[in-house]
């Protein structure tokens, strides 16, 4: 009897363990990622872009994309800590990766690769963070019913004639929280607070993507609008007579504003050398031009436009004061609530 309780009590045990195994085994296949480089990916709302699965194919690497807008890629790495599974972080506006950087949850990195691809100007000074590609946040206007002249600046977008006329996107998009960040620390608060209360004077329709405004635009709900270059530069690729056109602002002095895409080595990365090899395939002229096809600016100078848009590409810019924009997101976010910006 002691034995036959033995026998049943060992075919118990290996059935357990048998259990615990394949618990594992799925645990592994849906947690585990089994990834070389994990990437908390702001530009995933153009999905796997080609730049990375050509970077799978071309090095047999696996590449895991995260993705979230770059204030919940920021939140989700601060609250990991230590524990993230991120290696690189790439966001589709440098104030919320210079947030990164400040919070300590970056690693600085230098490569002559990287150096040689990406221009001073466009990377951070200690190599916390290096520029993917250009993009120019400007006003829009319908070529059928506002003149060519008729927009010279971001100010014009309250101008009283588009009073009911004027399109926005929300006010929690990251490309406006970092262009009003922009204008607090060059600007500063009177001037930036007393243009945003004029937009919000003329009343705008506040809509919940750069497309939808430039839609608007073109359907003839609004006159002007504000979004990044490419989305019109997308459109413009399939149907050059969209009748909606940039109204590049302030040609005559400062230029306009100007973000950058980029890319930072999260600290601790456990897949340190895949990801810097990740980043100098991001940077190098194959996949930056596919970023171009993305009718964005190359961060690599030897990557020319798109054919459609090099007639942009002499457009005076004004880039982005990263630390000091970085600095005053919160200040930007709480003056976009405060004046009515939905």
């Amino acid at each position: 009897m002691l034995s036959a309780l033995l026998r049943r009590r060992g075919r118990l045990l290996a059935l357990v363990a048998l259990i615990v195994i394949a618990l594992a085994v799925v645990s592994a296949l849906v947690f585990g990622s089994g990834a070389d480089v994990v990437v908390y990916n702001g530009r995933s709302q153009y999905g796997d872009e080609k730049a990375f699965t050509d970077f799978e194919d071309r090095t047999g690497k696996k590449v895991e994309l995260r993705g979230g807008t770059a204030p919940e890629l920021f939140e989700r790495l601060r609250s990991e800590g230590d524990d993230t599974p991120a290696d690189l972080l790439v966001t589709t506006d440098l104030a919320n990766l210079w947030r990164a950087e400040e919070a300590g949850l970056l690693e600085p990195v230098r490569t002559a690769t990287l150096e040689r691809q990406v221009p001073e100007q466009l990377r951070d000074e200690q190599g916390a963070w290096w520029g993917l590609s250009v993009r120019i946040r400007t006003p829009m206007r319908s070529t059928e019913r506002v003149p060519e002249d008729a927009v010279g600046s971001y100010e014009d977008l309250g101008d009283e004639r588009f009073r009911g006329r004027l399109c926005l996107r929300t006010s929690n998009n990251e490309y406006n929280q970092s262009f009003v960040a922009d204008q607090l620390s060059k600007k500063g608060p009177r001037a930036t607070e007393r243009m945003l209360r004029a937009w919000m004077a003329n009343e705008p329709q506040i809509l919940g993507s750069d497309v939808d405004v430039l839609e608007a635009i073109a359907a003839g709900r609004c006159d002007v609008g504000l979004t990044n270059h490419y989305y019109l530069g997308r459109i413009l690729k399939d149907d050059p007579d969209f009748p909606v056109a940039p109204a590049w602002p302030n040609q005559d002095d400062e230029g306009a504003h100007a973000n950058l895409s980029g890319v930072g080595l999260v600290k601790g990365a456990e897949h340190r050398a895949d990801a810097i090899a990740l980043m100098e395939h991001l940077t190098g002229p194959e996949a930056q031009r596919e970023i171009v096809a993305n009718s964005e600016f190359a961060a690599n100078p030897t990557v020319p436009p798109a054919a459609h848009l090099e007639s942009w590409q002499d457009v005076k810019l004004d880039p982005i004061d990263v630390e000091q924009a970085g600095r005053r997101l919160p200040d930007a976010v709480a003056l976009m609530q405060r004046v009515g910006w939905r």
